[in-house]
């Protein structure tokens, strides 16, 4: 059984092996996990994963002593994913998802036929996505949280800070199989995921002159949070010479 894990990024040191997590890192471990003084837990900060002993709980907060660094798990190819916004739920548990998988950055798309349109506080909404990557980052184990960008129109990318190999899902017929699109020996790709009834003519040209390359992911069609997942689900396992495909 896995131990309990808490992010250590908002904590404060009180010296180089003492650490005292923040009030809602503390919670979750104290009240949602049942940790008790003496448990012991992982800690997770960017790059580092830590053994960890609670040693006291005052105000609230969580102390903790360094016992151990545990080893990092790596995953072989830097992902970044290009998402068109849907209904909350739905985005929500992708996110999750997608951070599971090991994803590196996360590009909340406004394309022109997302049902969704961002209303009210974005700080807010952009503040409770950052928690949910911060959950799945503990349920999965991995030290180093995703960078999630601001919500960006396709016309506003910066094709030169996206990686060398773009990829987006493109219900056409010219749309090539993702399987024929050679992953392995890659460090770096870019996967575009569009809303439900796809991208416009305007959006995919948008692509194109962007170099991204049209793929398939199969014949049936898929929501926007399962497109997101099989694709990069598929890159990520490629790069880690685990797919069966034949290239």
């Amino acid at each position: 059984m896995s131990l309990p894990r808490t992010r250590l990024d908002k904590a404060e040191r009180l010296s180089s092996d003492v650490w005292v997590l923040d009030t809602r890192e503390s919670h979750h471990l104290m009240h949602v996990r049942r940790c008790r003084i003496g448990d012991e837990v992982e800690g997770l900060l960017e790059g580092r994963k830590l053994l960890l002993v609670i040693e006291g709980y005052k105000d609230g907060r969580v102390i903790a002593r360094e016992i151990d660094k545990l080893p990092l798990s790596r995953i072989k190819i830097r992902t970044t994913l290009l998402v068109a916004l849907v209904k909350s739920n739905a985005f929500e548990d992708m996110l999750s998802h997608v951070t599971e998988l090991g994803v590196s950055e996360i590009i909340p798309l406004l394309a022109e036929r997302c049902i969704v349109k961002l209303k009210g506080d974005i700080k807010r909404k952009e503040a409770r996505w950052e928690r949910i990557i911060d959950e799945a980052t503990k349920v999965s184990g991995i030290s180093s949280h995703p960078v999630l960008h601001e919500p960006s129109r396709i016309s506003d990318l910066e094709a030169e800070m996206l990686p060398p190999l773009r990829l987006f899902g493109a219900l056409t017929d010219n749309a090539r199989p993702l399987g024929q699109i050679r992953i392995d020996g890659q460090k770096d790709v870019a996967f575009a995921v569009g809303p439900e009834g796809d991208w416009t003519e305007e959006e995919m040209s948008l692509f194109l002159k962007a170099d991204f390359i049209p793929v398939s992911l199969g014949p049936n069609i898929l929501r926007t949070n399962t497109a997101a997942v099989a694709g990069l689900s598929y890159i990520i396992l490629s790069a880690e010479g685990v797919s069966s495909c034949d290239h």
